[in-house]
């Protein structure tokens, strides 16, 4: 499992927040966590992302890397809570071995501390890489190892 925080955003004045694009530093970023992403995930079996304008635009060039990929875009994946995002997870199918969230803090962050049981800070353009033996029905706290928390600036 990939959790990754969408790159910075923009806020530009009359846009609402789920509209809000990446600033310059975001487009930068996402581009920077896409090549980081592809050194350690040959292939991707499916991505869930959030259909906030700025999470869609870090799951841009993700998506040039891995085309051949599932992506579904999810609005309830928009500003969810952690309990939200787990029921995600705990609902995968079994064939997606290698799966990415792309989404917001604090859900992002809560997920990653409660699935892993060790403090985890998501600032823009992270991600954090779990694993488990389990299969997805069965995540829940502690269930899952941190193997690695990226920030792609």
């Amino acid at each position: 499992m990939v959790l990754v925080r969408h790159a910075k955003s923009a806020y530009p004045e009359g846009v609402s927040d789920h509209d809000r694009p990446l600033n310059e530093r975001g487009e930068r970023e996402s581009q920077v966590m896409a090549q980081r992403l592809s050194e350690r995930f040959g292939q991707l079996d499916l991505a869930l992302v959030s259909t906030a304008q700025r999470a869609q635009q870090t799951w841009a060039p993700l998506a040039e890397v891995w085309p051949n990929v599932t992506h579904e875009d999810r609005p309830d994946l928009y500003l969810a809570s952690a309990a939200t995002l787990l029921t995600q997870v705990r609902a995968l199918p079994a064939t997606a071995a290698v799966v990415a969230m792309v989404g917001h803090n604090e859900g992002m962050e809560v997920l990653a501390t409660e699935l892993s049981g060790v403090p985890v800070t998501m600032k823009t353009s992270t991600f954090a890489v779990l694993t488990s033996d389990q299969g997805w029905p069965r995540w829940a706290a502690a269930a899952a190892a941190l193997t690695e928390v990226v920030i792609a600036r």
